[in-house]
């Protein structure tokens, strides 16, 4: 989720060929709901990654401002405890 509008994202799905869609928060009505939005939205959001299942609960927080990696791999072990199996991990 960005700031970014849906036009963008449109695009930058396309060209990345992902399975999924990004969420547009332009006015930043989410980020403010999810506590990561700054200055109202003036400034980009706090680099946080919520794992939500598919219920709509969040089931992991993950907070780091510069570890991208912590992310992944945090994100990835909750999908996979959420599953119930391994999920293939491609090296980065």
């Amino acid at each position: 989720m960005s700031f970014d509008s849906v036009e963008t994202h449109a695009k930058f799905v396309e060209a990345n060929q992902l399975p999924y869609p990004l969420v547009s928060d332009p006015s930043a009505k989410i980020a403010t709901a999810y506590g990561v939005a700054r200055l109202g939205g003036w400034l980009p959001t706090k680099r946080v990654t919520f794992v939500i299942d598919k219920a709509g609960v969040v089931q992991h927080v993950i907070k780091s401002e510069l570890n991208i990696d912590r992310h992944i791999d945090e994100a990835l072990a909750t999908l996979q405890r959420l599953q119930g199996a391994r999920l293939p991990v491609e090296e980065r």
